[in-house]
């Protein structure tokens, strides 16, 4: 089919935008709107009027000026149909780019790029090749009876949208009964309970579900990955409540606009730690805590690691904030080690010696020597008998003592003692051996 001619054209964009009336004003977007029965921006009016009405006006003033409407819109028009086609023009009309005629991205408050050309060009078939623009050069009603569709554009919506809601679809019905202004139904739209519990990012998103769903599942689809990936990385098990709350979370990335640390706020929630199954952040988290905390000599449940692992993993508190409790209940169970524990020394450090020397007399197992046994406790709490302080216990005192503990005698270095002590009595008594 060949393309409509300039006339039928330029008919179908006074109907498409405003059906025809000068008095038509856009709804604000980005801090701008469109005046008129063309809808021309109001940034582009003061120069426009200047080149093709020969003086520049105000928005103001170009809404009450017919005639620079007219001319205004007919010489810009007319300069795109020549360059680019009807499908050019109209893309460049409504987008600024020529070239962007069949992109399927939706618009703030309107339709995708190539819905609008789309309808423009399907309008523009109905007038004849003269064009029958005198139909709306006074805002005669003499004009085809619009669509459902159409209707919706007019307030920047897409049919589909505001029937998808049953709030919005009454107030959409009221507004074609009543003729209301896209002003009007955008006042009455700020009103309703569905605005007022959605964000502009999600009403946006909402909008853009309908007018362009291709693109918008395939932002979804994109974000669900990132998200698995987030809590994956966060230390979240599979299950299938948790893909809920990942889905829950990609919707809100991509409709509300959330960024990483309400995402991570919002998962770290659900990150739940059973058994030994720890991994990602958290798990790591989980190992950190336990294992400064052993060397504090310090034991704490698995609630409290998995507690503050979860909160970590928020952003809502940090692993040193956890470290720091550890750190006071070191200092209260070991008050004597104070300034050692504050200079970064831990109490493992501080016991070092004696249960090296442990392990050694007793002949004990490498590791099995721990500040939780009783006797290196009693050691690093020792009270000294002449200024009764507490403190560490003389190592060759520690030493000795341990040679008096039952498992002692079991070991080797207590058979090997005890003969050498044997072979120095026979001596002493004059045998040789």
């Amino acid at each position: 089919m060949a393309q409509p001619t300039f006339e039928q054209f330029f008919s179908a964009i006074a109907e498409q935008e405003s059906n025809g009336r000068y008095g038509a004003v856009g709804v604000w977007v980005n801090g701008h709107r469109a005046y008129g029965k063309y809808q021309v921006m109001d940034f582009n009016i003061p120069s426009w009027t200047k080149k093709h009405y020969g003086k520049s006006l105000t928005p103001q003033q170009f809404l009450n000026n017919p005639k620079a409407q007219e001319a205004v819109a007919r010489g810009v028009l007319r300069s795109y149909y020549n360059k680019y086609g009807a499908r050019g023009a109209a893309s460049a009309w409504y987008s600024g780019n020529p070239n962007l005629h069949m992109s399927t991205r939706s618009q703030p408050g309107g339709p995708s790029i190539k819905g609008y050309v789309d309808s423009v060009i399907a309008k523009a078939y109905k007038y004849p090749s003269g064009g029958s623009s005198s139909n709306f050069s006074t805002g005669s009603t003499a004009t085809p009876k619009l669509s459902s569709a159409e209707l919706a554009e007019q307030y920047g919506f897409v049919s589909s949208f505001l029937n998808s809601n049953s709030e919005l679809k009454k107030l959409f019905q009221k507004a074609v009964s009543g003729s209301w202004s896209a002003d009007k139904f955008q006042a009455k739209l700020r009103n309703t309970k569905w605005w007022k519990t959605h964000s502009k990012d999600e009403r946006e998103w909402l909008l853009q579900l309908k007018a362009d769903p291709a693109t918008a599942k395939q932002e979804l689809s994109a974000a669900k990955i990132k998200m698995h990936q987030l809590a994956n990385q966060m230390g979240m098990i599979m299950t299938s409540s948790a893909k809920k709350r990942v889905d829950q979370a990609a919707y809100n990335m991509v409709a509300k606009g959330w960024d990483e640390a309400q995402l991570r706020n919002y998962l770290g929630q659900y990150v739940y730690f059973t058994g030994e199954n720890l991994q990602g952040e958290g798990g790591e988290t989980i190992n950190e805590l336990r294992e400064y905390a052993w060397a504090m000599g310090i034991k704490l449940d698995d609630k409290w690691y998995t507690n503050g692992a979860r909160l970590i993993i928020r952003g809502m508190a940090t692993v040193q904030d956890y470290k720091s409790k550890i750190l006071n209940k070191a200092k209260a169970s070991f008050p004597q080690w104070t300034s050692q524990l504050e200079a970064g020394q831990t109490v493992a450090d501080i016991a070092s010696p004696y249960m090296q020397s442990m392990a050694e007399i007793l002949e004990l197992p490498a590791g099995s020597v721990n500040l939780f046994d009783n006797t290196i406790k009693k050691a690093l709490n020792y009270t000294n008998p002449g200024t009764l302080q507490k403190e560490a216990k003389p190592l060759w005192q520690f030493e000795n003592e341990l040679r008096a503990d039952p498992r002692w005698k079991r070991t080797k270095n207590a058979q090997d003692s005890l003969f050498q002590v044997g072979h120095q009595v026979l001596a002493d008594f004059g045998f040789k051996y």
